[in-house]
């Protein structure tokens, strides 16, 4: 595997002055980001316009596939389901910069494999987060009585509501008001089930707990069929991310690591989807609560976190 970039040495990307790696992306220069990408890379890369969140932001996915060959095994990666966790969106774009920017790099991938990212889920929170209440967790849906938004990993329909969410609209860990109540995780469904077919991998990238999770959320002790795998593969990813800056990454059963909790995405790509991967990777964490990273520590974390995403897309190339 090659070597990733120096983020500290990055020159700022051509879509505009303010689109480098050392700070953090608004909405809006996420999205400009994939059409420059569309831009310099026509025959490579494709964007999707995924669906629209509550306010109106456009949800958006970049789909990677070599010479427009779409047969080969997809793998999907999902970022920013939580409004403040603003590493995860910045990985997911940092993941297309290293793929699509340096696609020469990644011939033994591409020819093998389809990406399809969708950067940030939940443009809304992300937004309220960066700049009204940095510890905003849900979207923004309406709630009434003053209450808003809906944590969008409760949110998802295997086992929707059945354990660790809340029914209060006010609560952080609000559920909503049915499975795929909200926009944004309606739209991750349907994307998710429109490519369905060819989907051999799903990745979750969330923070910050330096874990590499598989399903089931919702129980420590119910497993996929092909644990020994998902097992082996998690493994795998956490020591690659150790091997990395020395933090030291836990893997295993969702509902075993964390607290039980139904709706989450893995739980509905493995229990309804039935597709053969599921994972969810907790980044490194930093400043005050951990998933509010400094800009200074950003450049390890999107390295670090790219390392583990290409161990397990080797492993789906591989196959």
């Amino acid at each position: 595997m090659r070597s990733l970039l120096v983020l500290s040495a990055l020159v700022a990307l051509t879509a505009g002055a303010t689109l480098d790696f050392n700070h953090y992306w608004n909405a809006q220069e996420i999205d400009a980001y994939l059409d420059e990408l569309v831009s310099d890379f026509p025959t490579l890369v494709t964007v999707l316009n995924v669906g629209t969140s509550t306010e109106g932001r456009r949800i958006r996915a970049l789909r990677v596939s070599k010479d427009g060959n779409a047969n080969r095994p997809l793998i999907i990666v999902e970022g920013g389901l939580r409004g403040r966790e603003w590493i995860s969106p910045m990985s997911a774009a940092y993941i297309l910069h290293e793929i699509v920017e340096h696609y020469y790099e990644f011939a033994h991938i591409l020819d093998h494999v389809n990406l399809l990212v969708v950067p940030l889920v939940n443009p809304d929170g992300y937004e309220f987060s960066r700049n009204t209440n940095r510890l905003w967790l849900k979207s923004r849906s309406v709630n009434g009585n003053g209450c808003f938004g809906t944590d969008l990993t409760r949110n998802f329909g295997h086992l929707w509501n059945t354990v660790g969410g809340s029914t209060d609209p006010c609560s952080d860990n609000f559920v909503g008001t049915g499975a795929f109540s909200t926009p944004e995780t309606a739209a991750l469904r349907d994307l998710i089930l429109s490519n369905s077919a060819n989907l051999a991998l799903y990745l979750s990238i969330q923070s910050a707990d330096q874990m590499v999770l598989y399903p089931y959320s919702h129980s420590a002790t119910v497993s996929p069929s092909n644990v020994a795998e998902h097992r082996t593969i998690a493994n795998s990813v956490a020591l690659t991310l150790m091997r990395q800056n020395g933090r030291v990454f836990t893997s295993g059963g969702a509902g075993l690591l964390q607290p039980v909790a139904a709706g989450s995405s893995i739980d509905f790509v493995a229990g309804t989807n039935q597709a053969r991967l599921a994972f969810t990777l907790e980044t490194s964490g930093g400043g005050n609560y951990g998933y509010d990273v400094p800009e200074s520590q950003m450049a390890e974390i999107l390295s670090e976190t790219t390392y583990g995403f290409l161990t397990m897309t080797e492993y789906v190339a591989n196959l």
